[in-house]
């Protein structure tokens, strides 16, 4: 792409100046330290950090190109190729698709949103479809895998250039398959436009990420733009289908007068994918599912009412997509693994010890609910709360987990720049308000990794340890800090530890 055809490509731009219209331009960066000879580079206004103060650095790493919001902020020197935007992040996602071929126009593109239950849902529907000889790529929370590579996201749905990037990068792999994790942020922020969707899916949907919507409505309307995406995308070969929650109220509301095909799924509703005759244990879940390519039985590695919701949902869309049905119950057979989904940590205590991304009272009650119906001992449970995110629901958290836990660590969660006790003592509001009704123990211990030695200390044989909240994620960010940590591994490490 051309120095001219970002000009093109903005037609709201204000102003421009560009040196040589002809030059190459061959990357694009949000971030000056990843500015190469002959990048553009976007300076966007964050709530940290803002790009504008790393101009002079992208200029000398070599930028072809600066994209901004303020020419005041522009270094004073000849030579320099600028367009002045309104917003550059709506230029950025203006530009991504273009700038890597637009792949989605290539392939057919899965999309899986939802408050809860969204990486479940892709990691099924993904395998489903390649138990099918259908290679698929996949980006999601806690892993994007193309072909073969593993990498670590940065964000539920990362910025445009990285998805884009990522489609690019399957389809010249020969991949014409995407399963794509769609949160509220990246369709509110645009990360996700030039993406044509074929298929999508809305698992369910309970008031969430109120620090970032104004409102639940606010948040509601964020979700609906995958579908009002996939009715206009007109332009592929592929039938478009969409697939919802029919024992959902605001699932059913999100689609209605929708233009295009849809599936619901469910267990209390009249629904087009449904089960029955559930068996649940700690570990595996089994049931009879019905849908209208015939019915089957069905065995996921992973237990709860809420995985049968996940499992109907990415079988749903796979049979729509045209996957048999004997494939369908291959594929979620043979998902065993799921990073930070109900990982299993193996001991010589005797004691279960899960790791769950459960962060929010809605996903802490299925979870916990399960664990107390099959736990043979003490439920233990470590979790803490999100810091600078939704005060309001720690209470309601810290309530749900002293319900039904015998024994509450309470701790931190990526307290970020918000003082952590803070975070603490609002769950402690609901952990002392349940503590009040029934019997239970808590102890506050603001270091993680402290909370899980004293999770594993109270632990005998039978008991239950369950660590919430961070699931896959590597690190805990304090202060706008990262500092390394991983619940699975540093329970691995703490029973190392006794061991010797």
């Amino acid at each position: 792409m051309k120095a001219k055809d970002f000009v093109e490509l903005f037609p709201a731009y204000k102003a421009k100046n560009i040196v040589d219209p002809e030059e190459e331009i061959l990357g694009i960066a949000i971030n000056s330290k990843k500015v190469r000879p002959r990048f553009a580079f976007f300076a966007i206004p964050g709530n940290n950090v803002d790009g504008h103060q790393y101009l002079q650095e992208a200029l000398e790493r070599g930028a072809g190109i600066l994209i901004v919001e303020r020419s005041s902020s522009l270094p004073k020197q000849e030579g320099v190729s600028w367009v002045l935007v309104e917003r550059a992040r709506d230029a950025l996602n203006a530009i991504a698709g273009p700038f890597f071929g637009k792949p989605a126009q290539k392939m057919r593109v899965f999309g899986v949103t939802g408050t809860n239950g969204k990486t479940t849902t892709c990691f099924f529907l993904r395998n489903i479809l390649e138990a099918s000889g259908t290679p698929s790529g996949l980006l999601t929370t806690c892993l994007n895998a193309i072909g073969p590579l593993e990498l670590e996201p940065a964000n539920t749905t990362e910025e445009s250039i990285n998805i884009q990037d990522h489609l690019h990068t399957m389809v010249e792999m020969g991949i014409r398959n995407a399963v794509i994790e769609v949160s509220s942020h990246g369709l509110a922020l645009g990360r996700l436009q030039g993406v044509s969707f074929d298929y999508a899916v809305i698992t369910n949907l309970i008031p969430e990420h109120l620090e970032f919507h104004r409102n639940f409505e606010d948040y509601f309307q964020s979700k609906r733009k995958l579908f009002q995406m996939l009715e206009e995308n007109f332009d592929k070969p592929y039938p478009r289908m969409a697939l919802f929650n029919a024992d959902d109220e605001n699932c059913r509301k999100m689609l209605q007068s929708l233009g295009v095909a849809r599936l619901g799924f469910g267990l209390k509703e009249k629904a087009d994918i449904s089960a029955e005759c559930i068996e649940y244990s700690l570990y595996q879940t089994s049931f009879i599912m019905h849908t209208p390519w015939g019915r089957m039985k069905v065995v996921i590695n992973f237990p709860g009412e809420h995985n049968v919701y996940n499992a109907l949902a990415a079988s749903g869309i796979a049979l729509a997509a045209g996957v048999p049905l004997e494939k369908v119950g291959e594929g979620l057979e043979n998902t065993r693994k799921i990073p930070g989904r109900w990982e299993r940590v193996e001991n010589k205590k005797g004691v279960e010890i899960i790791v769950d991304f459960a962060h929010n009272w809605h996903g802490l009650q299925k979870a916990l609910s399960l664990i107390r119906e099959h736990a043979k001992g003490k439920l233990i449970t470590v979790f803490g709360c999100g810091g600078e995110r939704d005060r309001a629901k720690r209470p309601l958290m810290g309530k749900v987990v002293a319900q039904y836990s015998d024994v509450c660590v309470i701790s931190t969660d990526n307290p970020r720049n918000e003082d952590p006790m803070q975070t603490i003592q609002d769950a402690l509001e609901g952990v002392k308000e349940i503590a009040g009704q029934k019997a239970v123990k808590y102890y506050v211990v603001p270091d993680r990794r402290e909370a899980i030695r004293k999770a594993l200390k109270e632990a005998q044989r039978g008991d239950v340890v369950f660590l919430a909240g961070k699931g896959p994620e590597r690190f805990q960010i304090v202060a706008n800090r990262s500092f390394p940590h991983n619940d699975y591994q540093v329970a691995k490490e703490l029973l190392r530890e006794d061991e010797d």
